[in-house]
């Protein structure tokens, strides 16, 4: 009996022992728990726009969805919709918060005409008047946080700005020195107030109008010019009807990336930091990129018949003080502060 009771003592020391290892096991450094983590969710990100399929802003964006697929094994996915198989610009910007698209880029006006005056800063005439100058006064003197304060509680949000070019005047009438050789012309702008006033300032006869009526309107001469960037007089050819462009630099052209608030506060911490920062990088390379190929449109341009002309110093100071109107227009609608405020991103 003895024996017995030792060995059943023995027996129950061993299960013990057994039992204690196994939960020993499960608590290490090792983890393990019992319930199971689960996946992340896919994303689907799509970016509507107005641009060709070829140029810089879709390619680039194209890149980003190759980066966020192969960070993510697939999970986090990018379909471009350029040449406005999303809509036209007004629609694709109010897309963004319906969640028809997830982005939109397109010019800063489209995004003002639907949140309000005081983001239309960054297209003041003649504040940036030139690449560098709107590099710095955007990314490195507060112009991007300027914008998204101008976007604050309307449900956007500005990731960061893609290049589009200094905004320029391509013609199927002639080049134009002054606010005479405007007087009557038709010139296609984006529906903006502020884009009116800057041409009525400068003489011409602005005309609003939706991109898709542009090239036929052009053709037929239903306008006389179009004020846009020299990469999209290039990306669909303007030149072709219309071979004259007059080099005025009058606005800096960005397109604002937006995305709806809701969207990007629906993200995880970890998603959010990896969208934005490949956004970031996609942008700054885009960037770098059109200002390169923007440099070899001239010649193209000139190789193929277009008359170039770019205003001289005296021509551009009678514009910018012409346009003098419209800053005073502006301060109406939104306060000497936030003039202020635009000015001081200005480099010096």
């Amino acid at each position: 009996m003895k024996k017995l009771l030792v060995l059943l003592l023995c027996l129950a020391l061993v299960l013990t022992f057994a039992v204690g290892c196994g939960g020993d096991s499960n608590t290490g450094d090792e983890g393990g728990g019992d319930e199971p983590t689960e996946d992340a969710p896919a994303i689907e990100i799509s970016i509507g726009h107005t641009d060709s399929g070829e140029r810089s802003t879709n390619v680039w964006g194209e890149w980003l969805g190759e980066e966020l697929s192969g960070a993510t094994d697939g999970r986090i996915t990018v379909t471009m919709y350029p040449d406005g198989q999303a809509g036209d610009d007004p629609d694709i910007a109010a897309g963004v918060k319906l969640g028809t698209v997830t982005m939109y880029f397109g010019l800063a006006s489209v995004i003002s005409s639907i949140v309000g005056d005081q983001a239309n800063g960054v297209e003041l005439p003649y504040l940036y008047t030139n690449y560098d100058n709107w590099v710095t006064g955007t990314f490195n003197n507060g112009g991007l946080d300027l914008f998204n304060k101008a976007l604050e509680g309307s449900g956007y949000y500005c990731l960061d700005m893609l290049y589009n070019g200094m905004r320029n005047v391509i013609s199927n009438k002639k080049v134009y020195h002054n606010a005479d050789d405007l007087n009557g012309q038709k010139v296609r702008i984006s529906q903006n107030e502020l884009n009116v006033r800057i041409w009525q300032a400068m003489g011409a006869n602005p005309t609003p109008m939706a991109w898709g009526e542009v090239i036929t309107s052009l053709s037929t001469g239903a306008v006389d010019a179009l004020d846009h960037s020299i990469g999209v007089f290039n990306d669909f050819n303007i030149n072709e009807m219309a071979p004259h462009m007059t080099i005025t630099n009058h606005c800096s052209s960005p397109y604002p990336l937006v995305c709806s608030t809701e969207w990007l506060d629906s993200l995880s911490d970890a998603d959010k930091e990896l969208i934005t920062s490949k956004v970031k990088e996609m942008c700054e390379n885009q960037r770098a990129e059109e200002r390169q190929n923007e440099l070899g449109y001239i010649d193209k341009f000139e190789a193929a018949g277009t008359e170039v002309y770019e205003l001289t110093d005296e021509e551009t100071a009678a514009f910018t003080e012409a346009c003098q109107s419209v800053y005073d227009y502006w301060v109406g609608l939104v306060g000497q502060d936030t003039l202020d405020a635009w000015l001081a991103t200005v480099p010096q």
